[in-house]
């Protein structure tokens, strides 16, 4: 009965309360815990109301039971009464900007090709070597030239059009725990891996453990790792000639003069055109080289504040960092394309 006992102790303590969220949680971008009176709000929303069982004969009081995940993006968390467990963030990507002929738009296109050629990966024939399932896209660039804005478009697309989910990467056993227990209950959903600023990721964790989940060690199929950097000649050539790992190397780029215009007209109303007596076409061509950041100061500044228009250019002009192609690791394989 000991064992018994024992046994039944461990499954409580893993799966009871499983509705609520009490105790400190270790949450995978360290967030601080909640307070009392959060645990306690948390507590009144995840009542009680019904069982969950592991085997059929020991049934455990839980919370409201879902089949599936939510189409969303999520952060993988652990707690001594949880376990592991998945929180969905709240992501707003309503008022997003699609630029046509972007590298953005490349993209969004390439990985929507993958997602459509999957039985050319499972189908293969008898006899012949199997491919994973999988693609792995780095996206670099200089700071404020759109990798966020492109990632954003791409968790907007898997969540409102593929029925998949985003996975935020933050640590890598919590994310192998996390995807192990996903693919136990949805072993063909689409899962896009946030990996943001790669370099910071690398230096903070075991590169081994890294590269082996790129790697496919782990075999987790449906999955896209969509990473970012600002300094990809920080990245090594374990991690940039190694195409099984990144397969496509995109550099994003501040917008040309297309995307400008297209974004100042979405900033600008008729009226403060109007008012400020605003040249666009003048705009765009003072903003060469400018990141979406800038653009959205240089109105804010004058529109908003009243700062006279040259007086803002120059302020901004000063401020920005000039980054040669050179300095963005041109020279270790991240191609313009």
């Amino acid at each position: 009965m000991s064992n018994d006992n024992e046994e039944l102790n461990s499954i409580l303590e893993k799966s009871s309360s499983s509705g609520r969220s009490g105790g400190k949680l270790k949450r995978g971008r360290g967030e601080s815990p909640k307070s009392e009176e959060g645990d306690a709000e948390e507590g009144k929303k995840g009542r009680l109301i019904q069982w969950t069982t592991p085997d059929g004969s020991i049934y455990i009081p839980s919370g409201k039971t879902v089949k599936t995940l939510e189409p969303g993006v999520y952060d993988i968390g652990e707690s001594n009464q949880l376990g592991i467990y998945f929180q969905k963030l709240k992501v707003n990507t309503h008022n997003l900007i699609n630029f046509p002929d972007s590298r953005s738009a490349a993209v969004i296109e390439e990985i929507m090709h993958f997602w459509e050629r999957r039985d050319k990966f499972k189908n293969r024939g008898e006899g012949k070597a199997s491919i994973m399932y999988k693609r792995g896209i780095c996206l670099w660039g200089p700071p404020g030239s759109g990798k966020t804005c492109t990632v954003q478009l791409i968790v907007k697309d898997v969540t409102e059009n593929r029925d998949g989910i985003c996975v935020i990467f933050s640590h890598p056993r919590l994310f192998l725990s996390g995807m192990r227990i996903l693919r136990q209950i949805h072993p063909d959903k689409k899962v896009v891996v946030l990996m943001e600023d790669l370099d910071s990721i690398i230096e903070q964790h075991d590169e081994s453990e890294v590269l082996n989940i790129l790697d496919g060690v782990n075999a987790f199929e449906d999955v896209v790792f969509l990473a970012t950097t600002n300094y990809p000649e920080k990245l090594g050539h374990r991690i940039i000639n190694r195409p099984s790992r990144f397969d496509k190397r995109i550099k994003i780029d501040f917008p040309n003069e297309e995307c400008r215009e297209i974004y100042l007209n979405t900033l600008l109303t008729k009226q403060e055109i109007k008012e400020n007596k605003i040249d666009i076409k003048k705009w765009v061509e003072d903003t060469k080289g400018f990141s979406m950041a800038h653009l959205k100061e240089l109105f804010v500044a004058h529109v908003i504040l009243g700062d006279e228009y040259e007086e803002a250019l120059k302020n901004l002009k000063g401020m920005k960092s000039h980054i040669s192609s050179e300095d963005s690791g041109g020279k270790m394989g991240f191609t313009e394309k």
